[in-house]
């Protein structure tokens, strides 16, 4: 543990990140395009009794990440690379610590790079469950953040760029049958866990540009990383499993079953 509160400013900026409730929805994507109606060349086929025999589903699974980079217009998914996210929302409004705002137009660079480590799908158990590795996500975007700690300020907008390496991460999902019109796979719940080796990240005009304590603070950021995504990780696993919610049942309603089980 390398943390240091013999400054008190760094005090101040855990404590944000400790009390602050990261906001997020499930982003159900409206879609009115039509489901797949031949089964593309990047799209292989499992058995339907036994998808992961020969580790096929993890194959198959893999092997549509080229494809959903790009993004398929025809079925309405947009490309995963760069992956954008409208608004992440920070919330805390009692006590000691009042906090508004968050962080908008996020872009997020490096989940094509991802390698499936695992991928398991069960339709008797109903269960689909996936582990990626990801070597580098690279995070642009504007945050807004207004409030107080104790009797002293906290106002900030502007820039923030983040770097995340060695990214490990499991999805566990709840899953149903649904004819859409044809049968596709619909996520019901969705829970995500994630491991990061290093983080570099800077906030760009905090406090509204007073740099001696914006300096004290991205420095605080960064030497304790590990420890900082450590007390943020129940809410951003919260926050991520409510995004990709939304994003993966927008492509498996495209899948019909019968394209790639047979």
């Amino acid at each position: 543990m390398l943390w240091n509160f013999k400054l008190l400013p760094k005090l101040y900026i855990l404590c944000v990140l400790y009390s602050a409730n990261v906001m997020a929805f499930t982003r159900e994507i409206i879609n009115d395009k039509p489901q797949l109606q031949e089964r593309p060349a990047w799209l292989r086929t499992c058995p339907r009794q036994n998808p992961n025999e020969d580790k096929c589903f993890r194959k198959l699974f893999e092997g549509c990440f080229p494809a959903l980079a790009t993004g398929i217009p025809d079925i309405g998914v947009n490309g995963f690379e760069p992956l954008h996210i409208d608004q992440v929302s920070v919330q805390k409004g009692s006590g000691n610590l009042i906090l508004a705002g968050g962080f908008q137009n996020l872009v997020i660079r490096g989940p094509s790079n991802a390698t499936v480590k695992r991928a398991v799908l069960d339709l008797e158990k109903k269960i689909l469950n996936f582990e990626l590795e990801i070597p580098l996500l690279r995070i642009r975007a504007k945050y807004n953040l207004n409030g107080h700690i104790l009797v002293l300020p906290l106002v900030g907008s502007g820039d923030v760029r983040l770097a995340l390496k060695d990214v490990k991460t499991a999805v566990f999902t709840k899953i149903s049958l649904r004819n859409e019109p044809e049968e596709v796979i619909h996520i019901d719940d969705m829970k995500v866990t994630f491991n990061v080796g290093s983080m570099r990240i800077h906030l760009h005009n905090l406090f509204n540009g007073n740099e001696i304590l914006a300096a004290s603070i991205n420095s605080f950021l960064n030497q304790n990383g590990n420890d900082v995504i450590a007390e943020l990780r129940p809410d951003l696993e919260k926050g991520l499993a409510d995004i990709f919610h939304g994003l993966w049942n927008n492509v498996f309603s495209k899948m019909p079953l019968k394209l790639w089980l047979v």
